[in-house]
């Protein structure tokens, strides 16, 4: 941290208290409704992350009081990511936790500012070097109470928190929007293909197919005749590799990017479709997600374009409402091997169905794709600004700023 003048202390010394969230077995724990239970997943930097959030009844987290948690607190990551952290959101009025480092900072401390330390490069240096265990590296409740933190007047706290915190809203209010996109495109594929009420509908007759009835006209076929498939293209690289290979292009996986990388094997729109990992039965996360630009991909996914009339994104949103389990091989390592992805069964309309879709779908992944973008700019923007807030170099204190300010004034003012 930056020797301006801002005091040091112990951050134990500025907190009411910091613990450890429930360590031990939970799975026999949880239960389908009740207080929500979060985990290493459901932290990221600066946000929390709801998808596949856990329950437990509430005996049981009057049982764990001690990891309790509250709107304002901040959890931190002990194991995987350690060190990312954000603060409970007002939203989440009562919850519990496990294997997370809970910190409750006294009122001259900022929640925000506590987060946006942890999540600065600063941050991770220092959490990296207090890193113990040999089988499981994570990161000591010890530790974290004897970091020496430099903790600059609370009101200058604020405005670093509401510099940060307008780059934050402004993400996930994008992110609210592309879930939306994504909804609409997928209900309208469902309308029209699985349903059958396209425009003109009501002029169609339908008849028997392997599927049932389907719109006269229309056909019964599989994802290998809709498709062209570029599996033979992929090349995968080991971590240890990708390390000497930074760089901007994204590096895909079954689940999506996982790295990036110097170099690129694709250019242009593809639907990327998991090939292995558990994912594929729980579906947790998406299935099948779209690749703009250039980019490489490794062999745990399928890549694949669109065969006229069918676009890449029809296939897109065929997959997500396809039940892939029929075509899932292995046990221990769920697996869609190209010979089965190819014998998926997909409907086809005809050519004027299948070019309206485009044009009402088509625009919301584009619109998607650029929020996507945008958002990519806001959290370069945000970690670039991260260090230099936290440490001092970037002088806030003489800034007249309130938590309300737009996103644009606030960069005029800190520029």
């Amino acid at each position: 941290m930056s020797l301006n003048g801002w005091p040091e202390s112990k951050l134990k010394d500025a907190c009411e208290y910091i613990t450890v969230g429930f360590v031990g077995p939970m799975a026999k724990h949880y239960v389908d409704e009740g207080i929500p239970f979060l985990r290493s997943q459901n932290i990221q930097p600066f946000r929390l992350n709801i998808t596949d959030i856990k329950f437990i009844p509430g005996h049981f987290h009057q049982k764990l009081k001690k990891s309790a948690l509250r709107p304002g607190d901040v959890a931190v990551v002990r194991t995987g990511y350690p060190g990312t952290a954000c603060v409970i959101p007002r939203s989440l009025p009562i919850s519990n936790c496990a294997d997370l480092v809970v910190i409750r900072p006294l009122p001259s401390l900022d929640p925000y500012f506590v987060a946006a330390m942890f999540n600065s490069s600063w941050g991770k240096q220092t959490v990296a070097g207090n890193l113990v265990g040999v089988a499981q590296q994570h990161f000591n409740v010890g530790a974290a109470k004897e970091m020496l933190v430099r903790l600059p007047p609370l009101a200058t706290q604020r405005k670093l928190a509401s510099i940060l915190s307008a780059y934050d809203d402004l993400i996930e209010n994008n992110t609210r929007r592309i879930a939306i996109l994504e909804e609409m495109a997928q209900a309208i594929y469902r309308e029209w293909f699985v349903n059958f009420r396209f425009p003109g509908h009501e002029n169609v007759k339908l008849v028997d197919s392997p599927l049932g009835k389907i719109p006269e006209g229309w056909e019964r076929t599989t994802l290998g005749e809709v498709s062209s498939n570029f599996d033979r293209i992929r090349v995968p690289l080991s971590s240890k590799l990708r390390a000497t290979r930074k760089g901007r292009y994204p590096y895909y996986g079954a689940s999506g990017v996982i790295d990036s990388v110097d170099d690129y094997l694709f250019e242009g729109k593809y639907a990327l479709v998991a090939e292995d990992g558990e994912n594929i039965n729980s579906r947790k996360l998406p299935i099948a997600f779209l690749a703009y630009g250039q980019f490489w991909v490794n062999n745990h996914a399928h890549i694949l374009q669109g065969k006229a009339p069918v676009s890449t994104e029809f296939l897109l949103t065929t997959l997500t409402d396809t039940d892939v389990k029929p075509y899932v091989t292995g046990a221990a390592q769920p697996k869609i091997n190209q010979a089965n992805l190819n014998r998926i069964p997909v409907i086809v309309g005809d050519d004027v169905t299948h070019k309206a879709f485009d044009e009402v779908a088509l625009p919301c992944f584009d619109e998607r794709q650029l929020l996507i973008k945008k958002n990519d700019i806001l959290r370069t923007t945000r970690d670039l600004l991260l260090p230099k807030l936290i440490s001092g170099k970037l002088d806030v204190e003489d800034l007249d700023i309130d938590v309300g300010q737009p996103l644009e004034e606030l960069e005029e003012a800190i520029a």
